[in-house]
């Protein structure tokens, strides 16, 4: 835990680094506008999910239960005659405050991994570029390999994917530049 005393600081400066970034690249940048679009009919379909009863929660369709479901002509049928897709059901609005705090808290975590596997692979008074190729290779990693799994098996654009790739790259390299920067000296 000696890590956690030596680079508390980078740990934090570079939390709050990230938080700011992304609050500028979801909020003032245009690159995340039109990854979302509305429903055709949406007064309809909100109708219809709140007619349904289904509690808060994430729900595929067209559903099955088990492997041998799938090989179902009337399940395959459904999946060719479409739409396939999830949908997940919140309770009530966004709660922004709450979600901020919980990614503040992420990017935390995230340091706390970059300032581990840094202080155990160099020491105290390492150059700048040492410290910053280790933290940001840990960061970058964080940052961006942890939504792919996401993409792959629940669908997503190609431009979402690249934006989410270029926002991780540029929280890992905020990071990797944080720890380079306040690492301490031997």
């Amino acid at each position: 835990m000696e890590f956690l005393q030596e680079l508390w600081l980078p740990i934090v400066v570079s939390a709050v680094f990230v938080w700011i970034a992304s609050f500028i690249l979801h909020v003032v940048s245009p690159h995340h506008k039109g990854e979302w679009k509305g429903l055709k009919d949406e007064d309809k379909i909100l109708d219809a999910i709140r007619a349904s009863g289904n509690p808060p929660g994430q729900y595929m369709f067209p559903w099955c239960s088990s492997m041998a479901e799938m090989k179902d002509p009337a399940y395959i049928e459904k999946t060719k005659r479409g739409p396939v897709g999830m949908l997940v059901i919140w309770s009530g609005p966004t709660n922004m405050g709450k979600n901020l705090v919980l990614m503040f808290l992420f990017n935390l975590l995230v340091g706390v991994f970059v300032a581990y596997v840094t202080w155990h692979s160099l020491k105290p008074g390492a150059e700048y570029l040492e410290v910053f190729r280790i933290a940001g290779s840990v960061a970058v990693a964080s940052y961006c390999l942890g939504w792919m799994p996401n993409m792959i098996w629940y669908g997503g654009n190609a431009r979402c994917f690249w934006t989410y790739l270029f926002d991780g790259i540029v929280y890992g390299l905020l990071t990797a530049g944080t720890f380079g920067w306040l690492w301490p000296k031997g």
